[in-house]
């Protein structure tokens, strides 16, 4: 069993489910969550540029996202590590995580839930909302909104891929069985990598 504190970085595409995966590995795993989304909606709070900046949709400074997974670290000690869900989004945040890894001697794993572009439109062309006792469709669930996520995903994201595998070490799910299934089996390969690394 590794002694230092460990990093498992979950990402997908949309509809891959890796938020619901993130919650239960960190909760087996006695980890802390870095969600990237909820940190900065809690933040923008009491910081007037951060609203505006999440509110006008624009993207934030990489600068300023490394400074809020450095303050959540140091506020939320983890002896057993965390599990990172949006952060690192591209490359150029790789690198700040890079800094990151440095000064806190992290053992770092990828896990990267994979599915396909047909199975990610059929999942999300049925999630809804309740609101008001109606079944409402996300706005960002829309056919052609969940095109451009897609299409950003692969640019932006997916080149993180590559570099856990080269950096680090990368655990490839398959997204595509059901939910529960794809817990399983991110439970054996992480259970692989802090017991022997492999």
């Amino acid at each position: 069993m590794k002694e230092q504190s460990t990093i498992f970085v979950v990402f997908g595409p949309q509809g891959s489910g890796k938020s619901t995966q993130v919650e239960r590995l960190a909760e087996r795993a006695s980890m802390k969550v870095f969600e990237a989304g909820k940190e900065l909606r809690s933040r923008s709070v009491v910081d007037e540029s951060l609203h505006r900046q999440i509110s006008q949709g624009i993207l934030v400074a990489d600068e300023t996202m490394l400074e809020i997974v450095d303050q959540f670290i140091s506020e939320n000690p983890s002896p057993k590590g965390y599990v990172f869900d949006g952060y690192p989004r591209n490359l150029n945040q790789f690198k700040g995580f890079e800094s990151l890894v440095k000064k806190y001697g992290w053992s770092v794993a990828g896990i990267f839930v994979n599915l396909s572009d047909e199975s990610a439109k059929k999942r999300l062309e049925t999630r809804f909302q309740i609101v008001d006792g109606q079944k409402i469709t996300r706005e960002d669930d829309r056919p052609e909104i969940v095109q451009k996520r897609l299409d950003t995903f692969k640019q932006e994201t997916l080149p993180l891929k590559e570099k856990f595998a080269q950096i680090y070490k990368l655990l490839e799910i398959d997204g595509e069985p059901s939910m529960d299934t794809v817990t399983s089996e991110i439970s054996e390969a992480v259970d692989r990598f802090l017991n022997d690394g492999d």
